[in-house]
């Protein structure tokens, strides 16, 4: 594995070592002393999969507040997808960051996001099969939101939205919430 940092964030894009022969491909995904040679402090407790059916949907923008912010490990296994993540760490130098990436079984990359990060992705194919690795257990009552369209932060979609949850869809803006 190879880990980029994503600007002055503490995020990685972390590149794959993909070995293929004439059966087809081994990628070691997951080395607790690997990210921890890297400063990366995060050990999965769960791990989930989402399946999203057509292209230009949306899920997202996602977090979990405090006392449970999660930090996530996210890939996709099946499709394609542009993969957001945006720092909205109230004392954080990146706040308000937006970082984007192509994620699919052929980039052979995956995404480390650390907690305090909100994580959304738009599918651009159909079929999509997206793996998460979570650093702490999923807590209903602090699972938070903003829009995917937010005027504060920008995001740059690919393509127009074909599908997107009613409760995405009625996230507030950041700038409505007191915790921006």
């Amino acid at each position: 594995m190879k880990f980029l940092q994503l600007g002055r964030s503490d995020a990685r894009l972390i590149e794959l070592n993909v070995r293929a022969d004439d059966r087809g491909s081994f990628t070691r995904t997951w080395c607790a002393k690997t990210f921890a040679d890297e400063g990366i402090d995060f050990q999965p407790v769960q791990g989930n999969s989402s399946v999203t059916r057509v292209r230009g949907s949306i899920r997202g923008m996602h977090f979990q507040r405090a006392p449970k912010a999660d930090a996530k490990v996210v890939r996709c296994t099946a499709g394609l997808i542009l993969d957001v993540i945006v720092d909205i760490r109230p004392s954080s130098p990146t706040r308000g960051e937006v970082y984007a990436y192509e994620l699919g079984p052929s980039t052979g990359r995956m995404l480390y996001i650390p907690a305090g990060f909100a994580h959304g992705f738009q599918t651009l194919t159909d079929d999509v099969t997206v793996e998460y690795l979570m650093g702490i257990e999923y807590a209903e009552e602090l699972s938070d939101g903003f829009r995917h369209d937010d005027p504060l932060i920008g995001i740059k979609w690919p393509a127009p939205v074909t599908v997107l949850s009613a409760k995405d869809a009625a996230w507030p803006s950041l700038a409505d919430r007191p915790l921006w």
